[in-house]
């Protein structure tokens, strides 16, 4: 805080990555939800374009990554990339089982939920939120199901009974697979709808201009000196 500061106004605390800062109120005109721009040839990589503000043009900061962080969109989309591959781990997982059993070879993927690449991530991410959360949770008992079946589809070869084992594996894929497949879609729809970033827009010297943060937290007073 500075002197050159007015205290007659709030602040607006937000959040950027994982540092809370705060601006004066005197110079936000608006907050609004972050609405694709349009792309501008030949700016900065911090510039993400101009937007149409009730027939004003206005540029749009990515305050993210003017200021050295990891961009908040490539954040989401690694997420949701996450999410595909390891869609697509499971599936190729059931695959290879199938095929396992076919040609009569060793089956070397993991039989452990907690050690194939989900498991893995999935034991030690922590959510950002309780609905995420609670929505993760709901994998765990396809995806224990699915590694379950291993040992079970072993057996089932072992006796010669081919059909039973292939069987297994239909029924596994048509509903844990199934299950899991959709949970995924979830999580991604999820993290992309409650991760929008709001935008500030600024009025400075009667010129507008909006930066991208990823939440408002409040708007309050500060006391001098705080």
């Amino acid at each position: 805080m500075t002197d050159s500061v007015s205290l007659d106004y709030p602040w607006v605390i937000f959040m950027l990555h994982t540092t809370q800062m705060a601006i004066s109120a005197e110079h936000v005109q608006s907050m609004v939800v972050v609405s694709e721009p349009s792309k501008i040839p030949n700016f900065p990589d911090y510039i993400r374009g101009v937007s149409n503000l009730r027939g004003t043009i206005v540029p749009l900061i990515d305050l993210r990554v003017r200021l050295g962080m990891p961009s908040f969109l490539k954040e989401v989309e690694a997420f949701c990339s996450l999410m595909d591959q390891r869609e697509q781990d499971h599936r190729r997982w059931l695959l290879e089982l199938e095929a396992s059993v076919r040609e009569q070879r060793e089956f070397t993927l993991a039989t452990d939920p907690h050690q194939c690449a989900f498991g893995k991530w999935y034991d030690s991410y922590q959510p950002i939120s309780y609905t995420l959360a609670s929505l993760l949770k709901q994998f765990e008992t396809p995806h224990r199901v699915i590694h379950g079946i291993a040992e079970k589809v072993f057996a089932l070869e072992k006796k010669g009974d081919m059909a039973g084992a292939y069987k297994l594996i239909e029924e596994c894929r048509d509903k844990e697979l199934a299950q899991m497949i959709t949970l995924f879609a979830q999580a991604k729809e999820y993290y992309r709808t409650q991760n929008r970033e709001v935008s500030l827009v600024l009025e400075h010297q009667g010129k507008l201009v909006a930066l991208t943060v990823d939440s408002i937290e409040a708007v309050e007073y500060f006391e001098e000196g705080s």
